[in-house]
């Protein structure tokens, strides 16, 4: 039970220091001897450039953006059951709202 608070301890800490967006490591140590190091933190985002033209990623040129298409931008393949309505492709007006909003 000692344990569990002190790890309930060290992840409150990193969560409300973690705000700040950077790799964070603490070390305390367990009341039976053992040291613990604790590190967490995020990975420096992907850049990708901006949102492709629609026609850019519609190679087969039937007014819709599908799923193997959309691997060819990877934040749209992760969005993509999102802006699909979970549907098996992506119209022109999905598309250019969800360019929209990653502004």
């Amino acid at each position: 039970m000692n344990r569990t608070l002190r790890l309930l301890a060290a992840s409150a800490l990193l969560a409300s220091v973690g705000a700040h967006a950077q790799d964070q490591t603490v070390h305390f140590t367990e009341a039976n001897g053992t040291r613990v190091t604790l590190t967490s933190g995020q990975p420096a985002p992907d850049h990708y450039g901006p949102p492709p033209a629609f026609t850019a990623l519609d190679v087969h040129h039937k007014g819709r953006i599908t799923r193997a298409e959309a691997h060819a931008y990877p934040p749209l393949l992760n969005d993509f059951d999102y802006v699909s309505h979970r549907a098996d492709s992506i119209s022109r007006a999905q598309y250019e709202h969800w360019v929209k909003s990653q502004n």
